[in-house]
């Protein structure tokens, strides 16, 4: 018997990106900045680092998704040149077919000409289409039945042909637009790169600078000894057991374990843990599973952060979530920010 849990998986796996034409790369809108993680009453040189941070974890965000973007579009541009090659056998069938019975018509009209009567090859050659043949001659009426069978196949044939060359030329055209998509995906997600890189680079600098105060202000709140015995059941609760269990590893850009996490990195972790694949970047995740209300949350539930989405973690209760909050932190539970925008629930 099929796993549930594969069947999850293959659920919410690449078919779940597919999905993704609506998303922020797809309608070329630039994500906002997220806002910064800063402890209350923190200087100003803890809030710049915040700062910083924040808009190098936007930026890898946006690089991030802006690959698997990439992915989605020549997987997309591949499939409809397949579509477009494999339209034309049909094409060339039909056309062959149409060839075949022209042979035959021409023999009757030759017969019909020789005999005194009207020209039907003439009458079919110069018409704007089979059914306007039809209209203009008697052949139909003046030809035997066997005769009629030939000259209908012959119609039938031409008519198929064109339609299949109709189709052969829309999926040609497609594939050249699809093809097009993924060349604008790459340069955009070649740009998100270099974004991400200027970004986590300046970060990495304040970090560097910052001094041991400033950096241990940053880290104040929350903590790291979040029970993992957490009651219940379902794959959302195994999945925040096992995400707990990694409290205390450094936040690192990029990073999806298992020394080192950012937010979305750390879900995408737990959940593979437990068998099922989710996508790699927040605000992918953010489409997975069932929406809920915060007030309806229950320990599992996916927490989201800023519109639109760049950071993830899981509710445990008590208005807490587990995260990998920035750089120079830890994975650790803190108190749920007033920048949620979205919680969603997966279920078996």
């Amino acid at each position: 018997m099929d796993d549930p849990r594969r069947r999850l998986a293959r659920t919410l796996g690449a078919g779940l990106v597919a999905l993704l034409a609506g998303t922020l790369l797809a309608s070329g809108i630039a994500p906002a900045a997220a806002d910064p993680i800063v402890p209350p009453g923190a200087s100003d040189a803890v809030t710049a680092l915040a700062q910083a941070n924040a808009r190098a974890a936007d930026a890898t965000e946006a690089s991030l998704d802006a690959a698997e973007q990439l992915r989605v579009r020549r997987g997309e541009a591949d499939r409809t040149r397949r579509e477009a090659r494999d339209a034309r056998e049909p094409a060339d069938d039909a056309r062959a077919e149409r060839d075949v019975a022209f042979v035959d018509v021409d023999q009757i009209s030759r017969a019909a000409y020789q005999g005194g009567q009207l020209d039907p090859l003439a009458a079919l050659l110069g018409s704007e289409s089979p059914q306007a043949y039809l209209e203009r001659t008697t052949l139909l009426d003046t030809i035997s039945t066997e005769n009629q069978r030939y000259v209908q196949r012959f119609l039938d044939a031409t008519a198929a042909a064109e339609t299949a060359e109709r189709d052969a030329d829309a999926r040609a055209r497609d594939a050249d637009r699809s093809a097009a998509d993924a060349q604008r995906t790459a340069d955009d997600a070649e740009r998100r790169q270099d974004e991400a890189d200027r970004e986590v680079a300046a970060a990495e600098e304040a970090l560097a600078d910052a001094d041991p105060a400033t950096l241990a202000a940053l880290r104040r709140g929350g903590t790291t000894k979040f029970p993992t015995n957490i009651p219940g059941s379902g794959i959302a609760i195994e999945a925040l057991r096992v995400a707990l269990t990694q409290q205390g590893k450094p936040y690192l850009w990029g990073a999806t374990g298992p020394s080192t996490y950012d937010c979305s990195g750390l879900v995408q972790w737990a959940y593979r843990q437990v068998g099922v694949g989710l996508p790699r970047v927040s605000r992918q995740q953010a489409l997975v599973g069932i929406p809920v209300s915060m007030q309806d949350a229950r320990p599992g539930d996916l927490l989201f952060f800023n519109d639109p989405v760049t950071h993830v973690g899981f509710y445990v209760g008590d208005n807490k979530f587990l995260e990998a909050p920035q750089s120079g932190d830890v994975v650790k539970v803190s108190e749920v920010r007033s920048s949620l925008t979205g919680v969603r629930r997966i279920l078996l």
